[in-house]
């Protein structure tokens, strides 16, 4: 997994890496709202240039908060339907595995979505679930 290019922001920084994975990584201790969602997921977009990409969720040594309006926003938006394959989330708190779950189980994505504690199996399984779901992978 080669690094290809990382876009900053103010409270996550998104990086795209050569098999089609966007990994967003939030940054500690933010307070995560809707604009700053709206920001990410159109950042997300555009650092894939629109063409369909696997989304993994860093949140490794992060506490912070993420609104109801927010989560629902990455879930839903119009603008990644389609377009984002699945997601993965890689946790290592309670608290984060929480705000994974009801991420999952209430606000319900468009996308399959699932829960790691270990990096490299989320990357597994973002890279052999959806090898052959989108030409070019």
């Amino acid at each position: 997994m080669d690094f290809i290019k990382e876009i900053d922001l103010e409270k996550a920084a998104i990086t795209l890496y050569d098999n089609r994975i966007v990994k967003i990584r939030f940054k500690d201790g933010v307070d995560f709202q809707l604009n700053d969602a709206i920001i990410a997921n159109q950042t997300m977009f555009n650092i894939a240039e629109g063409k369909p990409f696997l989304s993994l969720v860093d949140t490794i040594d992060v506490r912070g908060q993420m609104s109801n309006e927010a989560m629902k926003h990455f879930a839903k938006d119009p603008l990644t339907k389609g377009v984002r394959v699945a997601e993965a989330i890689v946790v290592d708190s309670l608290h984060n595995r929480i705000l994974a779950n009801f991420y999952i189980k209430f606000v319900k994505s468009h996308n399959p979505v699932k829960v790691f504690n270990n990096m490299d199996k989320a990357i597994a399984w973002l890279l052999e679930t959806y090898k052959n779901t989108v030409t070019g992978f």
